[in-house]
């Protein structure tokens, strides 16, 4: 009996994927307008279950700041930028349901917390479906996907704005290996 038990446990432990956008750079600004253009303000992360059953998604950010020195010749190297990794939370995801993960990009400069221009990495791991032949994500399970961009007023919802260089649909995740 206790055998059957520990393999059942084994067995959920590994219904859980790990996906990611891989790290992408978050420009401080988006298009061109006359003065200067839009900073890129905020991500939002969209968890999607199309099911008609609960699944379970946890999501972390990663975050390296722009780095410190300034830029000295025609190639620069910023090596060894420590990554903070930032828990956006584990949701449960009722069926047919959306849920929008919104963070603002702080911007407290001299404070040592601007976002700003940092490299960023956005990781789920839950309930999603992956072919074990290719290791590609799979639609029937819980989705996810990212985009960044501009807003005017940060007390509403989603952007004004979107930068099309911070749209990760799901289909560009990528399967992180077991550990």
């Amino acid at each position: 009996m206790g055998e059957s038990k520990d393999k059942s446990k084994d067995k959920n432990k590994s219904s859980k994927v790990k996906i990611t956008t891989g790290p992408f750079l978050v420009p401080e600004e988006l298009d061109s307008e006359l003065q200067g253009g839009r900073d890129n303000d905020r991500i939002i992360i969209i968890l999607k279950n199309p099911t008609s059953k609960e699944l379970k998604v946890k999501v972390t950010l990663g975050v390296c700041l722009e780095p410190i020195e300034p830029a000295s010749g025609f190639i620069n190297v910023y090596k060894d930028i420590e990554e903070k990794e930032i828990k956006l939370g584990y949701f449960t995801l009722k069926p047919h349901t959306c849920t929008r993960i919104e963070r603002n990009i702080p911007r407290n400069l001299g404070l040592g917390k601007d976002e700003s221009n940092a490299v960023y990495r956005v990781t789920a791991k839950g309930d999603f479906n992956v072919c074990s032949h290719s290791s590609q994500v799979l639609c029937g399970l819980a989705e996810i996907s990212v985009i960044g961009g501009s807003v005017f007023n940060f007390e509403e919802p989603g952007l004004e704005q979107a930068d099309p260089a911070l749209f990760f649909p799901y289909s560009n995740f990528v399967v992180c290996k077991k550990d």
